[in-house]
């Protein structure tokens, strides 16, 4: 089950003959849990945080296939749920380790029919596989949203009267109302963002530059059809509730993410609060130097590198030693932490990537150059335990050390960095119990401090 510190393929392994082993999977959460969603983007995490209408017949279906029998010798599975809103996850579960002859394609269609009727099966079963890949990569370029939304307004007009009835249609088509409200919200945030960059970024005095940033970020990004699509998740929100009711979808988020639909999903609130607050200074020259500071955030400077390492898609830094697809309880990778947004901070500096156990949070930066002797800045994101930073698994920057939330700042041996690539590995210390997780690592900065010649 969840939080177990020795993954169930080991385990098993280790129990002697004739102990039967039954699975408790936590197939009901999207994030801080056992089989977290891969790369899951803020825009969905903010939105919803752990539970959700996450239907992931696909992700389930893989998992199942690795720890059923022929590859775990188990004896069948009592799922780790909060109501009913992991439904179909449990539909996947059930039929791949009954029948794991049959694919998940053919089992998701069994279930739509089943449910929802012949007449709607494939609409409704392109609609379950829809919403599991409208959250996979950048919501900002993930075309799979508004083909996903087609095909619940197609469902809307085929299957007016099983809509009325079905709390699970329901569930379905309001995710797919969301996504698409998310989605429009977080790409005029994206537009808002840059465009106030771009201004803080000219040549005009700092109160111009301030006044032309505030103009784009107050932008209005709800328009009509983005009220309609708001509007009609409430409606459903109201229709599960009476169909069924909120408490037994999500026993841990009865108001079915609703208080979330607007929570902030880019950098707007957090910008426009430094703009007012820069605006407040007395001096031009200080408004310049904390405009510079503010626009600079992600600059490591000439031949620095610069990794947001919880970023989607994934940072091309951060090193990930097994495919996703095999380690899907992250014992191996490393995973993403950060549901929560914050308007003090960049979300790139309030989501981290951490690791659990005995494993350790790896990035690699290439392409130094020989001659430079580097300053490494990591942005630490709390957690427990104690954790230390190694180079090239040889010079310790940072020994064991109490978590932290802060930033700071190491030295790199240029005996590290004169081959031109440098990996930096976090662990905790070995042996640790509890949920295991640790290393919590946000961003990072390698910047040069200066030019040497190269120790040989």
């Amino acid at each position: 089950g969840p939080h177990v510190r020795v993954p169930l393929t080991q385990f098993v392994k280790m129990i002697p003959e004739g102990f039967p082993i039954r699975q408790y999977p936590d197939i009901c959460h999207i994030a801080g849990a056992q089989f977290a969603l891969n790369f899951l983007s803020h825009v969905w995490a903010f939105t919803h945080q752990r539970q959700a209408v996450a239907p992931s017949p696909e992700f389930m279906d893989s998992i199942v296939r690795q720890r059923a029998n022929g590859s775990t010798p188990t004896i069948g599975v009592g799922a780790y749920s909060e109501g009913v809103g992991d439904d179909w996850n449990k539909a996947v579960w059930s039929g791949v380790a009954f029948q794991p002859y049959r694919s998940v394609k053919n089992i998701v269609a069994d279930y739509a029919r089943y449910f929802f009727g012949a007449d709607l099966e494939e609409s409704a079963a392109g609609l379950i596989f829809g919403l599991e890949q409208n959250w996979i990569g950048d919501p900002a370029e993930n075309k799979e949203i508004t083909k996903t939304f087609a095909l619940a307004q197609k469902l809307e007009k085929d299957g007016k009267d099983v809509l009325a009835k079905s709390w699970r249609l329901q569930a379905l088509v309001k995710r797919a109302y969301n996504d698409v409200y998310q989605q429009r919200r977080y790409v005029c945030g994206l537009e808002s963002v840059a465009g106030a960059m771009s201004a803080l970024q000219r040549t005009w005095s700092a109160d111009h530059r301030l006044d032309e940033a505030r103009k784009s970020l107050e932008r209005d990004c709800v328009d009509k059809k983005m009220s309609s699509y708001k509007k009609r998740v409430l409606e459903l929100a109201s229709a599960i509730n009476k169909t069924l009711g909120a408490e037994v979808l999500q026993t841990q988020d009865k108001m079915l993410n609703i208080q979330l639909i607007d929570e902030p999903v880019s950098d707007v609130p957090f910008l426009l609060d430094q703009v007012k607050s820069i605006k407040k200074l007395k001096s031009d020259d200080d408004k310049d130097k904390a405009i510079a500071k503010l626009t600079g955030w992600t600059d490591p400077g000439k031949d620095g590198f610069y990794a947001a390492l919880a970023s989607v898609p994934q940072s091309p830094n951060l090193v990930l030693p097994v495919s996703l697809e095999s380690d899907p309880a992250r014992y191996i990778n490393p995973t993403i932490s950060g549901d929560r947004y914050h308007s003090s901070h960049w979300i790139s500096s309030q989501r981290s990537v951490f690791e659990l156990y005995d494993s350790s949070v790896v990035v690699r930066f290439e392409g130094l150059k020989s001659s430079a002797k580097y300053k490494l800045r990591v942005g630490w994101g709390g957690g427990s335990g104690e954790v230390q930073l190694s180079a090239n698994k040889k010079s310790i920057l940072q020994k064991y050390m109490s978590a932290t939330s802060s930033t700071k700042e190491y030295s790199v041996p240029q005996s590290e960095t004169k081959g031109g690539t440098l990996e930096l590995e976090c662990q905790q210390k070995p042996g640790v119990g509890g949920s295991g997780r640790s290393c919590y690592i946000s961003e990072m900065w390698l910047t040069v401090e200066s030019e040497e010649s190269v120790i040989v």
